[in-house]
């Protein structure tokens, strides 16, 4: 990559962060209180001081309502059927268990991780409790269901911000990645809330198109931009492709989906083989967010999708005892320039080519470059090929036999 494609590359990744940086503000003016902001400005001091226990608490929480969803996405633990763990929704009553945990600390909690939130039929009223509770909510969806949902009860639940991801404007195209999905259905959903949007007279949801920059979709990204601009959605946003961490070593996903155009091979694969990581900078998991499924499992990021990986269960401990436990207390020591005063565990960060791992070689473990060069080797050597065939597993079906009214709760 030569120097001025390197600068563009780095200024485009700015801008993109400071537009997403920019959908919490109107949280923080809404939802901030002086306790939460307080909270937020001392973990984003431990952050950078790489602390290892921390006084400040979570202040973004991910919690996964349902992990089930009708696409097979390739790239995705649940559309590749390859997440460890029980797929199940919560129920409003399970939601406000977890809830009640965390609402203190809460500025934002983000009802979606590995599944699609709407096929939930408590979504609505989930969005809703969390809202009267002062804390602000975003959804992923990718806006094409097995059965219809209202996308006015979207706007009447307050939810305040929505990702819809859709990539390509063909069917073709789209259907590559979003296997089972309907393009149509997409686009007809999304125009069907923006209408719903200016007939509630409502600010929200702030609706961003989510665009994954596959090598198969960035020839139709023109169109895309004048579709935006016709349908009145809020942002179009262009994403870089991105791996599992333990399918990062298998060259032949790199071939088949990253795009030409390096300006969207921020999670390249190729990056970690050139330099070790893919962001240049400390993991902010650690210190800014808390990953809660179904289950009650807590996991430190959104690549955590086997059970085994679990820091903790929030059905039995609070946040704090969670927050600086034992693999909390050992993940952030790989991210610490201090010598770890105490024996760590093995976490599945150990591993993790993610972000830059300044204090690695201070806790004694192998480098997760060695550990990634050493698989990609592996699997080249022995000509393995993990994006085969998808299988059709039928994990979907079981779960959404619950009714599904599709209801706002008011």
């Amino acid at each position: 990559m030569s120097k001025a494609v390197k600068a563009i590359t780095s200024a485009r990744q700015m801008l993109r962060k400071l537009r997403r940086h920019g959908r919490y503000v109107p949280k923080i003016l809404r939802y901030g209180t002086p306790r939460k902001i307080a909270n937020i400005i001392m973990a984003e001091a431990e952050l950078r001081l790489q602390k290892t226990v921390l006084r400040c608490l979570p202040y973004y929480y991910i919690i996964d309502i349902c992990n089930v969803c009708n696409l097979r996405c390739p790239l995705c633990p649940t559309g590749n059927t390859k997440i460890a763990r029980k797929q199940d929704m919560l129920t409003l009553d399970q939601y406000k268990g977890i809830f009640e945990k965390v609402k203190d600390y809460a500025l934002v909690v983000s009802i979606y991780n590995h599944g699609e939130p709407f096929l939930n039929p408590d979504a609505f009223s989930i969005i809703e409790h969390t809202r009267q509770n002062r804390v602000g909510t975003n959804a992923s969806s990718n806006l094409t269901w097995p059965k219809p949902v209202d996308v006015s009860d979207i706007v009447r639940s307050g939810l305040d911000y929505l990702t819809v991801s859709l990539d390509g404007v063909t069917q073709e195209n789209y259907e590559q990645y979003r296997v089972r999905g309907d393009v149509k259905d997409v686009f007809e959903n999304m125009k069907a809330l923006i209408a719903a949007k200016q007939a509630l007279k409502s600010k929200t949801p702030f609706v961003e198109w989510q665009y994954i920059v596959f090598k198969h979709t960035e020839h139709e990204m023109d169109q895309a931009r004048k579709l935006a601009e016709e349908i009145g959605v809020d942002l179009l946003r262009f994403v870089s492709p991105g791996v599992q961490p333990e399918d990062m070593h298998d060259k032949s996903l790199q071939e088949k989906w990253m795009p030409e155009n390096p300006l969207y091979w921020e999670r390249n694969p190729a990056i970690v083989e050139q330099r070790g990581y893919l962001f240049d900078q400390p993991c902010y998991y650690l210190y800014r967010s808390m990953f809660i499924y179904t289950g009650g499992g807590v996991t430190p990021c959104c690549f955590a999708h086997d059970s085994n990986h679990d820091f903790g269960n929030i059905l039995t401990h609070s946040v704090p005892e969670i927050w600086n436990n034992h693999k909390y207390r050992s993940a952030r020591m790989l991210f610490s320039k201090k010598r770890p005063s105490e024996p760590r565990l093995e976490t599945l960060c150990d591993k993790c080519t993610v972000f830059r791992q300044d204090g690695a070689h201070l806790c004694g473990i192998r480098p997760a470059h060695e550990v990634f060069l050493e698989d990609r080797a592996r699997a080249a050597a022995a000509n393995v090929n993990t994006s085969g065939e998808e299988k059709e597993a039928d994990l979907v079906e079981p779960v959404m036999d619950r009714k599904f009214n599709g209801g706002c709760a008011h």
